[in-house]
């Protein structure tokens, strides 16, 4: 499968790809320094870090942006190292997606509903948004991305999805998402797609 563009904004896009190439043929893609240690990561843990580089240096190619490789900052947040925009990854194999924005912080987040999604959503939702919820597994799991994406534009750790990150749903795939900690209070919006049986969120 090629990978799939989309325009976001002006100043924003993502890229979606789900991955059919070897651990061989990825790395023939990769035009940057592979870390040593990958050679201890899963397969599939590897093919996730060698697509999702492979597939940001198409999205900057399409969106006329210097890639230069990936840097991760000291909470596990990605960077280029161009510093050309901002950018998010997410994998949920065999589909990678990535986005880019130049002006602000981004977020994006795929996941595939999963029945213990139900067993765990008192860990990351609040009371109102559980009622929100109920039983609903593929409305839970964008509740899930979207709070995922939410984590990945603060980009720093200490954040209690249940506590310091809200989500609401407008309509069918829009959400209104807020971050609140301490001084902090932040509103993004969020969308939903479904690809396949895949549930893709991110901000505007």
């Amino acid at each position: 499968m090629e990978p799939v563009f989309k325009d976001i904004s002006d100043h924003s896009a993502y890229a979606i790809w789900c991955n059919d190439l070897s651990l061989e043929e990825l790395e023939a893609d990769i035009h940057e320094g592979i870390p040593a240690e990958l050679s201890n990561y899963h397969p599939h843990k590897r093919a996730e870090y060698l697509a999702s580089r492979v597939l940001m240096n198409k999205l900057c190619e399409y969106m006329n942006v210097e890639y230069g490789g990936i840097r991760k900052d000291e909470y596990g947040k990605p960077h280029l190292l161009s510093e050309s925009g901002f950018i998010s990854i997410s994998h949920s194999y065999p589909y990678i997606v990535c986005m880019l924005d130049k002006q602000k912080h981004c977020g994006i987040d795929i996941e595939l509903p999963r029945p213990q999604l139900l067993r765990i959503k008192h860990k990351f939702l609040d009371g109102q948004e559980q009622e929100q919820v109920g039983e609903d597994l593929e409305l839970l799991c964008q509740y899930w991305s979207a709070k995922e994406a939410l984590y990945k534009i603060h980009g720093r750790k200490s954040l209690a999805f249940s506590e310091n990150i809200n989500v609401e749903q407008n309509t069918s795939n829009c959400f209104t998402g807020l971050i609140k900690k301490n001084e902090l209070f932040e509103t993004h919006s969020l969308i939903s797609e479904k690809i396949d049986d895949y549930f893709l969120v991110y901000n505007l």
